[in-house]
């Protein structure tokens, strides 16, 4: 008789599904592209280009006018 305790294997299921996910900080999609000496990212991340800004909307739009509302023009 032997009171020592069975070997339980521990299941991280945390670890098993973050395996699965892009490894970009804040990605909720799951890898599909795993290159040589790259980690594993989303189509998304995987093939965009990396010197890609977003513009400066106050930029682009500094001498357009405001959209006028419908019911600005009627009169009550």
């Amino acid at each position: 008789m032997s009171f020592a305790k069975p070997d339980v294997k521990k299941e991280d299921s945390f670890d098993a599904v973050q395996r699965l996910m892009c490894s970009v900080h804040g990605c909720q999609s799951r890898w599909s592209v795993h290159m040589d000496g790259d980690k594993p990212k989303c189509s998304k991340h995987a093939w965009q280009k990396e010197d890609y800004k977003m513009p400066d909307f106050k930029e682009v739009f500094k001498n357009s006018s405001p959209v006028k509302h419908w019911q600005d023009d009627e009169v009550f």
